[in-house]
């Protein structure tokens, strides 16, 4: 109702009021005085069924279909009303009662931002069931050419760049190992697997084991540590409803898995099982002869989890895979015999249970990966034990102000060997141990500043040593991280956000352990973080638009004799990002997202010359200028699906080696590479058309199949994507695609019971 009609209606509402009503205000002993009035919001239209409280008393009343409310309370000159409503912030006004019925209007401003669904921090995106959902698991699954890969499908989001055919996250223009992954607040040491000459192929865990990703591309909240560009947080699946079985079935390999309630409510498990073959796949698409023995996985995953209070539940989850794959690796004739073999297991103890309010997460976790890596005459082994414990806790002290913090210890141990081989025989073998120890802390406050403007607060500081100096209690130099992020909620669908940090990551063990070519005494390295953007979401539409600039400190670098490291790298990354996206898989008729970023980055590195190494700044082999990625999908019949993904970027930076150094020692003779100017040639653009199409059928109310098919690399191109040598560097050949009209088919099937 307009504001310019409350006076008159109020007017009619009262002379229209049963005569005993009346009376009582006339009475010659009035021991009774009424507020009336109407609701209205910031718009002026009346606002219904809002319960109108008296501060202080238990009197009150609901607004009718008009807005109209009274309330009769006892002979006093003052009263105070308060109103608290899911869409309105919170009212509190105090009125003078100057005669027997006094008049009011409340005046509602609608909430335009909550704590509840205010995510300040920048660069965000997340996954699963809550607000401000971005990718769910079913969307990574039919996002061509992501191979039903969660690393694969955020390659597809702005800031994030492949420049091979890898897994791995190169997040605005960091490096890999910028990013770290974590699920249900464990780490994750190694999350991908099918490790290649070129890096990891795919991510450690599938989607649906999954209920939520977060991933930050940078300005990340305090409560994230040791990382300098980016983090992807995985939550795993929560407490199963009913019976549910699970079985695909691909030209890559088949996988089973079951979930139930074993106490409706109280206690449920998740089991399942994947196993990998890509002979089959290779040999359809023509490129089994690159491999001597294609990659080959087994992976296995349980979770139990048990609700033992209302608030309070534990979950267990456990992890296991082990993948491998033999292909040639090198220059033409001289192309040497490359051999991989992982081991990854993970387990992972989470209780959550709120005490006096504050809602506590406690992890305890464990990680141990084993790698094997051999090339003809040289192998190298890897054993890693990751063990780590942290706590979360946060509260809601009112609507404008929540407060988090935590703290979390990590353990690594390192045990690393490299060895020399003739005919099969072990020439010479190197074997180093180190361990580290990082213990972190972190608060944060989240503060409802205005209505519009809600305000990110945080600092958290870490030590890095190994267990001896932790033991002993040697001087640590911890270091402190503040970070702050503003968000300005200029409507409910429309918002501008800004934030600025300081972001330190450690060295890992191998490079602290001197036997290695490490040096014990490197400092953390430093990023400062420098955001703003803005973001719009309306129904189904969500667009964003963020500018960065990201200062580099005391990077990792070989020292200048090349037997150590120092810290004497620096750099920036600065680029702007650009999202859009449209629809929900299966909701909408239409559905996709379009992702554009510009970067520019410069690092000083380590040129290496005949005799030394020298120190030059350039373009890193990150440094894309250009990357865009349009995803569409569409229904076109009942169940029928059609999508489609074009990919562009510009060709990345390289350092071209100009030639090779003979070095002898002893029985061992070998060429050293001679660099050219850092970043000084780019190689080709790349292109790629990926095109997918599935089919949901439903068989029964409770069970539905999938087919589905994919072609990557649509068109054929011959993306490359770097070069390979000759043993002594006097030439080199082009690494080509592999993807090249890669078909990939299967089904997967869902019984609910």
């Amino acid at each position: 109702m307009p504001y310019r009609f409350i006076i008159p209606v109020l007017v009619l509402f009262y002379v229209s009021r049963p005569f005993t009503t009346l009376s009582q205000q006339h009475s010659p002993n009035p021991q009774k005085r009424t507020i009336a009035g109407v609701v209205v919001n910031d718009r002026g239209d009346s606002v219904s069924f809002v319960s109108i409280k008296v501060h202080g008393t238990k009197l009150g009343a609901i607004s009718d279909t008009k807005g109209m409310f009274a309330i009769t309370l006892e002979s006093q000159n003052t009263v105070t009303l308060t109103v608290r409503h899911l869409s309105y912030e919170f009212y509190e006004q105090t009125f003078a009662l100057e005669s027997d019925t006094t008049f009011v209007t409340v005046q509602l401003l609608s909430k335009v931002v909550t704590l509840k669904g205010a995510n300040v921090s920048a660069s965000a995106f997340s996954s699963g069931e809550a607000e401000g959902v971005t990718l769910k698991p079913l969307e990574v699954v039919t996002t061509p050419g992501a191979a039903a890969d969660i690393f694969r499908t955020l390659q597809t989001f702005p800031g994030v760049a492949s420049p091979d055919e890898g897994s791995m996250l190169i997040v605005r223009g960091g490096n890999p190992n910028e990013t770290i992954t974590l699920i249900d607040q464990a780490s994750v040491a190694a999350p991908y697997r099918a490790q290649a000459p070129n890096g990891g192929t795919f991510g450690f865990i599938p989607p649906f084991f999954v209920s939520g990703t977060f991933f930050s591309s940078g300005g990340m909240p305090a409560r994230y540590g040791n990382a300098l560009s980016g983090v992807v947080a995985l939550e795993s699946l929560g407490m199963p409803a009913g019976t549910q079985i699970n079985a695909s079935l691909s030209t890559g390999g088949a996988s089973l898995g079951a979930a139930t309630e074993l106490a409706p409510g109280v206690l449920g498990m998740r089991i399942s099982g994947n196993y990998t073959n890509t002979d089959l796949l290779f040999r359809l698409n023509g490129t089994r002869e690159l491999f001597t023995q294609p990659p080959v996985a087994y992976d296995a995953n349980l979770a139990l989890l048990w609700r033992y209070s209302s608030t309070g539940k534990i979950k267990i989850f456990s992890f296991a895979s082990q993948n491998g794959l033999e292909t040639l690796f090198g220059f033409g004739s001289e192309a040497e015999r490359f051999q991989t073999a992982q081991t990854n297991g993970i387990v992972n103890l989470q209780i959550t249970d709120v005490f006096d309010g504050w809602l506590t997460k406690l992890s305890l976790s464990g990680n141990i990966v084993r790698l094997r890596i051999a090339q003809n005459a040289f192998s190298m082994h890897s054993d890693l034990l990751n063990l780590k414990s942290r706590t979360d806790i946060e509260k809601d002290l009112s609507d404008w102000v929540r407060v988090l913090t935590g703290t979390e210890v990590e353990y690594d141990d390192l045990t690393s060997g490299k060895s020399l081989m003739q005919n099969s025989t072990i020439l010479d073998t190197f074997i180093a141990r180190q361990d580290a120890v990082r213990i972190g802390g972190y608060a944060e406050v989240e503060w409802k500043v205005t209505r519009n403007i809600v305000a990110g607060l945080g600092m958290r500081t870490d030590i890095q040593t190994n267990a001896a100096r932790i033991v002993s209690l040697r001087a640590i130099r911890p270091t402190f991280d503040p970070r702050i992020s503003l968000k300005y909620v200029i409507s409910p669908e429309f918002n501008v956000r800004a934030a600025w940090g300081i972001f330190h990551q450690y060295a890992r063990p191998d490079q602290l352990d001197t036997t290695m070519g490490g040096n014990p005494s490197l400092e953390a390295q430093q990023a400062t973080h420098t955001i703003l953007g803005s973001e719009y979401q309306s129904g189904e539409t969500h667009l964003r638009f963020e500018a960065y600039n990201k200062m580099y400190a005391h990077l990792i670098l070989p020292s200048k004799d090349g037997f150590s490291l120092t810290n004497s790298g620096y750099g920036y990354a600065r680029g702007v990002d650009f999202f859009a996206k449209h629809g929900e898989y299966l909701k909408t008729d239409v559905n996709g997202w379009i992702s554009y970023s510009l970067l520019e980055t410069k690092r000083l590195q380590a040129r290496r010359t005949a005799s030394t190494i020298l120190y030059e700044e350039g373009a890193t082999p990150f440094d894309i200028r250009h990357n865009i990625v349009i995803v569409g999908k569409a229904r076109v019949w009942e169940g029928l699906s059609f999508g489609i993904a074009v990919r562009y970027s510009s060709g990345r930076a390289i350092t071209t080696i100009v030639g090779g150094v003979q070095r002898n020692q002893g029985r061992f003779s070998w060429y050293e590479p001679i660099d050219g100017p850092i970043g000084s040639e780019r190689l080709p653009d790349q292109m790629r058309l990926d095109i997918d199409v599935s089919y949901f059928l439903p068989i029964a109310n409770n069970a539905f199949i999938v087919l589905f098919a994919s072609l990557s690399n649509a068109t054929g191109r011959p993306n490359i994507l770097g070069y390979t040598y000759s043993a002594d560097y006097s030439h080199r050949e082009p690494n080509i695609s592999l993807n090249r009209q890669f078909i990939f088919a299967g089904a997967t099937a869902t019984v609910r019971l």
